[in-house]
């Protein structure tokens, strides 16, 4: 009960008026439900729940989103149902926990599916309940604090995954403490060499570093005082994860990262915030490029802070961070010092926050495949934006590399289907101008115009991608709709039959679930698409005809199946047949086809970034055949510790896998740290997983990737 009592203290400690005996009611079913069963770590469900409940506790959440943390799991392989929890908590606790079992359940064969697909289905929640998520975000968080005892493929999946969507999700929401904590977790798991060198290095200088801040402090509580002001100074190590990407992105040795405190001023009022970025500013020589007014212009999650980085004491740079005491509050708690759940008041301005909330949801509306909806919202999910205006002087946040095409949808649909050019600033510039700051956008459309297939090479928002592709594939559907009527017309005219007839009678639609359709206008589709012959839709309405007019045809190989890598096109003949360098497929990928002018066609894999840019309409069906064949080439990537003789033991390795070596490169890219690039031909899928699996138990190597550029 130690722990039901300091959860209940530090729900009470913020929040003075909860519910605190729905809490222990939670606690007391949560522990009936679960009984004695522990988690696969060996630790009681009951504890996990109560980790996760304490985790939104600390982020200051209401009882209800404190109750479905300890809650969260319940539903797990039967153990009770949606109707109970309803009836002992509560509508609003039941769609929470119904919502988080739902994404929990999905499975796949494919990891990648199975993210996308359990990405999806939490974006949904969020839309009915946005604390789905924050408990969401708890359970990964307590996950991950105690997953040494999962297999290491198992580590190295969750710490990406929560480095890719997770980690940015937290971000988005403004919860930046538990932000800040899945991005080093998820660093520690996916490069634990790379944690482990930078947690020796920054303690080696813990007593520098120690030093240096409370010399600044010294300085800045001077500098308050001199200029008549009050406030708070605090200075903090900046987490590792944020210093990582520091020595990435430019390309430095740690030893050449200095600014790795952050300093923080909390002052009480807007005007006090300028007053003191000015004494900085007169204090130390600020950095070009290096100041940031979030204040004015707010982050989408609604933070607002001023940033700047200052050539400090000792000639090093440091970033200080002024804001008032509200701001701060924000800051730390995000989505939570918005909450509108108790108080019911009416729309605020807090609703920005959940406005990219709302494009998601529409953009899921109209994707259909998991992974081209998560590829969409990955876009939405990192905050580098830009600010542009309308003519009427309005605000639109667009990301970073946004174009003239991305501010037309964002204005509306309507607009962006008829853009034909834009201003910036009175000037014409081509529509894949990438806006700036402060740029002021007019739109030039027509009535006549259509949107074009070229904008999926340069749009940046996941509303514009959406609409065009939408509209690319109306606009297809309905020429194949209309090429299957003329060509199922033809060929019943040859048989002495009316098919206008026909689909007026509803024959067609009577005969459309032969095909594993539901109406007559799919089957015209299929028709037009040449997923189905205009003889096979006469032989299922007149099947008296049937017989005499699809004599079974002699046998003959196709081109397609004579080649060793055994490729079934589905509605074409003979074909020449290549494989994507982009992605390079083997045997038991997913796989599509586009046919080519003048190379036949091209196979790539389903999930191929440049396969989704490529004409819908020269999509076709493809398959892999009974037989392999040959060997396939497959590039692959190895992290690992940059010691002697890594390369000769990746290589042995292979060696003893019978597969040839086409290409082998290593490069050292971080202290310490190598990169080894082969390329590798091999028969299937299933060989290549081993092949995979193997290298990423050799000691020293922490991430093996397959590389599709």
């Amino acid at each position: 009960m130690q722990g039901l009592t300091q959860l209940l203290g530090k729900v009470r400690s913020y929040y003075p008026d909860a519910d605190l005996a729905l809490v222990r009611k939670a606690h007391d079913f949560a522990a009936r439900v679960h009984g004695g069963r522990v988690r696969p770590s060996g630790e009681p469900y009951l504890e996990h729940g109560l980790a996760v409940a304490e985790v939104l506790a600390d982020t200051h959440m209401d009882e209800t989103t404190v109750v479905c943390g300890l809650l969260h799991d319940v539903l797990e392989e039967g153990l009770s149902t949606v109707d109970e929890v309803r009836a002992e908590f509560g509508e609003e606790v039941a769609v929470i926990v119904d919502s988080l079992a739902r994404v929990s359940r999905v499975t796949y064969q494919s990891k990648t599916q199975e993210q996308a697909e359990k990405f999806r289905l939490l974006i949904l929640a969020m839309a009915r309940d946005v604390r789905a998520v924050l408990v969401k975000l708890a359970d990964r968080l307590h996950n991950l604090r105690h997953m040494d005892y999962a297999p290491r493929a198992e580590q190295l999946r969750i710490a990406r995954e929560t480095l890719d969507v997770y980690a940015p999700l937290a971000n988005r929401l403004g919860i930046h403490r538990v932000k800040s904590e899945l991005e080093d977790l998820g660093l520690r798991y996916s490069m634990p060499e790379v944690y482990a060198d930078l947690v020796l290095k920054i303690r080696a200088r813990l007593a520098e570093r120690e030093s240096y801040i409370d010399e600044v402090k010294a300085e800045l509580s001077e500098l308050l005082a001199e200029n008549g002001l009050v406030g708070r100074i605090s200075g903090r190590p900046k987490h590792l994860f944020s210093i990582y990407r520091k020595m990435v992105d430019q390309d430095i040795p740690f030893e050449k990262v200095y600014d790795l405190v952050a300093f923080r001023v909390i002052l009480p009022s807007v005007k006090d915030c300028y007053a003191v970025l000015g004494a900085v500013h007169a204090r130390w020589r600020p950095v070009p490029d290096r100041f940031k007014d979030y204040i004015s212009l707010p982050k989408p999650n609604l933070y607002q802070s001023l940033h700047t980085t200052v050539v400090g004491p000792r000639g090093h740079p440091m970033e200080v961070q002024i804001r008032t005491e509200e701001m701060h509050r924000i800051a730390e708690e995000g989505i939570a010092a918005h909450w509108r759940y108790k108080e019911k008041r009416s729309a605020s301005p807090e609703d920005q926050v959940f406005q990219w909330l709302r494009r998601m949801v529409e953009a899921q509306q109209e994707i259909q495949d998991p992974g081209e909806f998560l590829e969409a919202v990955r876009v939405d999910l990192f905050p580098d934006v830009v600010y542009v205006f309308t003519p009427a002087e309005d605000l639109l946040e667009l990301p970073r590399g946004a174009t003239p095409v991305d501010f037309a949808y964002a204005v509306h649909s309507q607009v962006g289907d008829r853009c034909v050019g834009a201003k910036v600033d009175g000037r014409m510039v081509p529509l894949d101008y990438r806006l700036k700051n402060g740029d002021r956008v007019e739109i030039i459309t027509s009535k006549r115009h259509v949107p074009s297939a070229d904008w999926l090479e340069f749009v940046r928002t996941s509303k514009a991608r959406t609409k065009i592709r939408h509209w690319i594939k109306t606009q297809q559907r309905a020429r194949s709709v209309e090429l299957g009527r003329d060509l199922c017309d033809r060929e019943f005219r040859k048989h002495g039959k009316s098919f206008s007839k026909a689909l007026k009678a509803g024959e067609v639609d009577a005969v459309a679930s032969r095909f594993g359709m539901n109406k007559a206008e799919e089957v015209l589709e299929a028709v037009g698409y040449g997923k189905v012959s205009a003889r096979q839709v006469l032989g299922r309405v007149y099947p008296d005809l049937e017989p005499a007019q699809e004599p079974e045809e002699p046998k003959r190989p196709r081109k397609a199946d004579r080649k060793p890598e055994g490729i079934v096109i589905q509605g074409v003949g003979d074909a020449m047949v290549r494989f994507a360098r982009c992605c390079n497929p083997v045997p038991g990928d997913p796989v599509i086809g586009f046919i080519t002018r003048g190379h036949g066609m091209t196979v790539h894999t389903a999930d191929c970034a440049n396969a989704r840019r490529l004409d819908p309409e020269r999509k076709i069906a493809v398959d892999w055949g009974g037989g392999e064949g040959g060997a396939h080439p497959v590039k692959i990537r190895v992290s690992c510790d940059d010691r002697k003789g890594i390369l000769a033991t990746l290589t042995a390795l292979l060696a003893q896998f019978d597969v040839n070596v086409v290409r082998a490169d290593v490069r050292t890219w971080l202290p310490g740290q190598a990169e080894c690039r082969f390329e590798i031909q091999v028969e299937n899928l299933d060989r290549l997983q081993r092949i995979l699996s193997a290298l990423q138990g050799v000691k020293g190597v922490n991430q093996v990737q397959r590389i599709r550029t």
